[in-house]
């Protein structure tokens, strides 16, 4: 009788070593299903200061061009579902309108106003502002991993002339 006692108990060990072994399986996919799509880590230094540079850069050659398919084409998936780029231009015109240009400040350092951070969406969040004799450009960009590349999700760029 008592070996037949262990028997029950250590199969009831094995039951719920399984049970554990499912349930914490069936907690990591939950986690896989209800994660954010785009959740990823925060790029290095020299990758951030890249997206900064090449997103203002890109932005202002729009502007300046009124050419706005290399600004789309560089916008996440979820950008380019919902903006055309004639909805681009039209929402910059008065960049091209008050003739806010800032090629200059490709050269210049810049300040970050926060660290980068991804925010409740999941988006890398970096903010900051370049300043010239000049010009001061404060800017917020978000951005998106597409296909494991950042993507612009929202362009946000305070343009004032000082002299």
């Amino acid at each position: 009788m008592r070996h037949q006692k262990f028997g029950c108990q250590l199969l009831e060990v094995l039951v719920c070593a399984r049970r554990a072994a499912l349930t914490l399986i069936a907690a990591v996919m939950m986690l896989a299903i209800f994660a954010p799509a785009n959740a990823a880590s925060l790029p290095s230094d020299d990758e951030q200061e890249v997206l900064i540079r090449t997103t203002l850069m890109t932005f202002n050659d729009a502007n300046m061009t009124a050419n706005y398919s290399v600004l789309h084409a560089k916008a996440s998936k979820e950008v380019q579902a919902q903006l055309s780029i004639e909805k681009l231009f039209e929402t910059f015109k008065p960049f091209r309108t008050n003739q806010l240009f800032f090629e200059d400040i490709i050269y210049e350092d810049y300040d970050s106003y926060e660290d980068a951070k991804l925010d409740d969406e999941g988006a890398l969040v970096l903010a900051g502002v370049f300043k010239t004799d000049s010009i001061r450009v404060k800017y917020r960009l978000r951005f998106v991993k597409n296909d494991a590349a950042w993507k612009w999700l929202g362009i946000n760029a305070d343009v004032q002339k000082l002299r």
